[in-house]
């Protein structure tokens, strides 16, 4: 912005010059042309500058929507989350990339499988009815302790970057079920590299195990 209104004396200054210059015959040409072609150039950058200018105001009104959409749906879903909370199911974050509704794997998982519980189903179902009236760009992001997989998953999710994987997809499939286009969601596996609590107690270790689904808005 302030190589943008620096420019402008510098425009005066070369006009100013090259009139001088021209009143009073004391320049060559070539002192001419390059006088010329200087304060062409200056225009130009000018021109791009106030292009960028331009393009950098729409980004900031980009972002302002995108954040007064969030924050409407923040507001939209606080009853909801109020009524899932009091079964620990569900918290809700505003951050910089978007709204974070966090989802423990106990509420939304049968122990010991990747396939959604009838009250996960529900949950999700619900969400998806209180989110599907704007487009959102949806990342269902899987998250575990750091305990081995058990014996019972082991063959199919040989460690925890799989079976995250697989409970963000399970998530995925059933938002994807229930309207919400293909090409605004995506699964994400995180594994155990992202723990917010201590996995040295069960209480920790039950607070890593989650699905943390983030919404941006979809700007058309």
């Amino acid at each position: 912005m302030n190589t943008f209104i620096a420019s402008r004396p510098s425009l005066l200054i070369v006009a100013a010059t090259t009139a001088f210059l021209m009143l009073t015959g004391c320049v060559t040409r070539g002192s001419y042309d390059e006088v010329t072609e200087e304060r062409d150039q200056l225009l130009r950058q000018n021109a791009a500058l106030e292009d960028d200018t331009v393009g950098l105001s729409t980004e900031l009104v980009l972002r302002d929507l995108e954040v007064a959409q969030l924050e409407s749906e923040q507001q939209e879903l606080t009853d909801e989350v109020t009524r899932w909370a009091v079964r620990g199911a569900i918290k809700m974050q505003m951050l910089a990339d978007g709204l974070h509704l966090t989802l423990p794997y106990d509420v939304l998982f049968a122990s010991g499988t990747t396939m959604l519980s009838d009250e996960g189903r529900e949950l999700i179902v619900e969400l998806v009815q209180e989110i599907n009236q704007q487009p959102y760009q949806i990342a269902v992001l899987g998250f575990t302790d750091n305990m081995p997989v058990g014996s019972k998953l082991a063959e199919h999710y040989p460690s925890n970057w799989e079976l995250a994987g697989a409970r963000a997809a399970s998530v995925v499939r059933i938002m994807e079920e229930e309207g919400i286009p293909a090409n605004q969601l995506i699964a994400v596996s995180r594994g155990e590299t992202d723990p917010i609590a201590s996995n040295d107690t069960a209480e920790g270790r039950a607070q890593n195990r989650r699905i943390d689904v983030r919404l941006r808005p979809v700007v058309r």
